[in-house]
């Protein structure tokens, strides 16, 4: 959770990891966000990650969550600012994710539908595909662990329990558990294999 400014920066730091070419340099930086190339679509992508960071910053000390305060109107309006801006990156992208959901080090490659309940909870290194749905039943939202890796068309649904560094196959089903270290597939998802722990880390 992202409440203080020095874990925004982790996050952000941690994020830009992933996204090397967009974050080295304000020229570099400027070239990528106006010349159209593949670039440029990582740039919106990565902009669209840095304003759910600092949509997460500020919610989390905005009026919404804390007294009425000159710190938390400043968040407040701060928040607006960040929520129209992920309004129109959301339009671009296909991306309808609530600040919160992802823990540090989200990778996205493509733009495309990628869908997640506000109730949803995913860990850290995470990767994610188009056509992804993390969606709830009635038995609640999905858990999600880290470096988890969730292929393109996949759905996951329900109170489900996924572990830590599990791969998800392309139109995966996954309505049950998922325990660590697990290859699951299909419709529903059922496990493929498990993987050695000492090659996932």
């Amino acid at each position: 959770m992202i409440i203080t400014r020095k874990v925004l920066k982790e996050y952000l730091f941690t994020d830009g990891q992933l996204y090397p070419k967009m974050t080295y340099g304000f020229i570099k930086r400027l070239k990528n966000r106006i010349v159209t190339s593949p670039q440029s679509t990582q740039w919106n992508i990565y902009s669209y990650l840095r304003n759910l960071r600092y949509s997460e910053y500020h919610l989390n000390n905005s009026m919404l969550r804390k007294s009425l305060s000159f710190v938390s109107v400043y968040h407040t309006v701060c928040l607006l600012f960040r929520y129209k801006a992920l309004r129109r990156l959301s339009f671009l992208t296909g991306f309808q994710i609530d600040p919160g959901s992802f823990g540090k080090g989200l990778m996205i490659y493509h733009y495309g539908s990628i869908v997640v309940n506000a109730g949803a909870k995913i860990g850290d290194y995470a990767t994610i595909y188009p056509g992804v749905l993390i969606g709830a039943k009635e038995n609640g939202c999905p858990t999600i662990g880290h470096h988890c890796f969730i292929g393109a068309g996949s759905k996951i649904l329900g109170g489900v329990k996924i572990g830590n560094h599990v791969t998800i196959a392309p139109n995966a089903v996954v309505v049950k558990d998922v325990p660590d270290y697990a290859v699951v597939g299909g419709v529903p998802a059922k496990i493929i294999k498990i993987k050695d722990e000492s090659t996932s880390n």
